[in-house]
C-alpha cells in the first residue's frame, strides 16, 4: 500500500507538471529527480509524455511480413490506394536491396505492374530484418500536359516477423523512459542544428537487447551517448518475435529521434 501511495502521488505531480508547464514553473518537479525513477515506476502515467522532439521505435522502414511479401504478384500492394489510382501505365519497375542503409547492386527489373519471375524470386530470398525499395516509373492518368512527365513511386520496406517483438510494459512506458531521461540533454538544443538520428538494436530470442548501434548522429555527441546508453540499459521484459510457424526469432528495431515533422 505504501508503494501504491508513492506511485499515485508521483503520477499526480508529473501530470500537473506537464499540463501546466506553459503557465507556471512554480509546480515543476526537478527533472534530475524524475530521471532517477526506475522504468517500472514510469508506467504510472498512462499515455506518452509530450515532447517537442520526435521519439519513435519501430522497423527501419515500413513493415511488411515475409508471408505477405511472398504472396504479392504485382506492384500495387506496395503503394497507397490514392497512388495506384494515379497510374495509367507502368513503364518499368525496379526492386533494390538495401544494406547498411545503402542501395546495393542486388536488384531486379520489370516492365509492367506484374512482378516477373526474377522479382518474385528475389522477394522469396529475403529474410527477416532485410530492407528493400521498389521503384515504379509510370504515366499518370488524366494529365493535361501535352508531353506528360514520367512519374515515380519509390516506397521502402523492412521484412518483419509475423508476430513482432513487444515490450511488456508497453510502448508508451518505453518512450516515456527515453523522453524523461533525456530532458537535461534536450532542453537547450538548437532546433536548426538538431538532426534526425537513428539507433538500431536487436531483441534476441531470450528477450534481451544486443547490437545497439547509432547510425545517424543528432549533431550533439552528448545526446547521442545518452540515448545509446539508455537503450542499451532498458529494463523490463521483452516478448520476442515469432515467425509464421510460431518459432521464436530475433528482430531488429530502429529508435528515431529528431525534430517533429523531420523524421
Amino acid at each position: 500500500m505504501k508503494n501504491q501511495s508513492i506511485i499515485l502521488s508521483l503520477s499526480i505531480l508529473i501530470t500537473l507538471t506537464f499540463t501546466n508547464c506553459n503557465n507556471s514553473n512554480e509546480n515543476t518537479i526537478a527533472l534530475k529527480d524524475i530521471a532517477q525513477l526506475e522504468l517500472a515506476d514510469q508506467n504510472m502515467k498512462p499515455g506518452k509524455i509530450e515532447s517537442e522532439y520526435y521519439y519513435g521505435i519501430g522497423s527501419r522502414f515500413e513493415a511488411i511480413t515475409k508471408t505477405d511479401l511472398r504472396n504479392i504478384t504485382t506492384i500495387f500492394p506496395f503503394n497507397r490506394d490514392h497512388e495506384n489510382e494515379q497510374i495509367e501505365k507502368v513503364n518499368s519497375t525496379e526492386i533494390i536491396i538495401i544494406e547498411n542503409d545503402r542501395q546495393t547492386e542486388k536488384r531486379t527489373y520489370g516492365t509492367s505492374e506484374k512482378l516477373n519471375e526474377s522479382q518474385i524470386a528475389l522477394f522469396k530470398s529475403l529474410n527477416y530484418n532485410n530492407n528493400f525499395s521498389i521503384k515504379t516509373l509510370f504515366q499518370e492518368k488524366d494529365t493535361d500536359a501535352l508531353t506528360p512527365e514520367e512519374k515515380k513511386f519509390n516506397p521502402h520496406y523492412t521484412v518483419t516477423p509475423e508476430k513482432e517483438a513487444v515490450y511488456v510494459e508497453g510502448e508508451d512506458a518505453l518512450l516515456n523512459y527515453l523522453i524523461i531521461n533525456t530532458k537535461e540533454e534536450t532542453v537547450n538544443l538548437d532546433n536548426k542544428k538538431v538532426r534526425p538520428a537513428k539507433i538500431y538494436f536487436t531483441i534476441t530470442k531470450e528477450g534481451d537487447i544486443k547490437h545497439v548501434k547509432i547510425d545517424r548522429t543528432t549533431g550533439y555527441p552528448g545526446l547521442d551517448k545518452k540515448l545509446t546508453k539508455l537503450i542499451t540499459n532498458i529494463s523490463g521484459q521483452w516478448q520476442p518475435a515469432e515467425n509464421n510457424n510460431s518459432e521464436i526469432i530475433e528482430q531488429e528495431f530502429a529508435f528515431t529521434f529528431g525534430p517533429k515533422g523531420g523524421c
